[in-house]
């Protein structure tokens, strides 16, 4: 993503805070803080890799899951990536997701 179209996207994602159009953000939202939970958890800026499931789980949090659920949880976390919120790195053959900054949408 350009830096143009990354703006773009958080203005989206800053817009549906006080006007919500859907979950999108709420999902982007509840997923992040799972990754945050797991960093402090551990005590660094990075949280141990995380099962499909427990995304599912974290990101549907209080909404029904639905059929595309395992498919839409990888894609947006890749949206939080794309975003410049998180990146994953393979550190001695364990997959972790850094924390890179706060959210601000």
């Amino acid at each position: 993503m350009t830096e143009e179209q990354i703006n773009k996207q958080i203005e989206y994602l800053r817009s549906q805070k006080d006007n919500p159009a859907g979950n999108y953000r709420r999902y982007l939202v509840n997923l992040y803080e799972l990754f945050c939970n797991g960093a402090k958890k551990n005590g660094t800026d990075w949280c141990p890799n995380v099962s499909k499931k427990e995304m599912i789980k974290a990101a549907y949090a209080g909404v029904k899951i639905d059929h595309a659920s395992w498919e839409m949880v990888q894609r947006w976390k890749d949206d939080l990536k794309k975003l410049g919120y998180l990146k994953d790195c393979n550190v001695n053959g364990e997959w972790r997701t850094y924390i890179l900054k706060e959210l601000d949408f």
